[in-house]
């Protein structure tokens, strides 16, 4: 083999697997089940019960009602 053939096959290698992962991460292998992000565990989406009542509160941020039960069982 000489050295020409190595290196000409050797990139031919890398620019194809530079086109495979492109593929890949790009979501375009999805048909065949090799979509890098699956969803997992969907049914968890429909068993959710009010999932609009969830509140996000920022930390550091309690509202007054929800302090007082939490100060009057630290000074007991």
């Amino acid at each position: 083999m000489n050295p020409s053939s190595f290196w000409r096959n050797a990139v031919v290698v890398l620019v194809l697997a530079n086109v495979l992962f492109a593929l890949w991460t790009g979501g375009y292998l999805g048909f065949l089940g090799l979509d890098p992000n699956p969803v997992r565990e969907p049914e968890r989406l429909d068993n959710q019960v009010a999932p609009e009542a969830v509140q996000i509160k920022v930390p550091g941020t309690v509202a007054p009602q929800e302090a007082a039960p939490a100060s009057a069982a630290a000074s007991q």
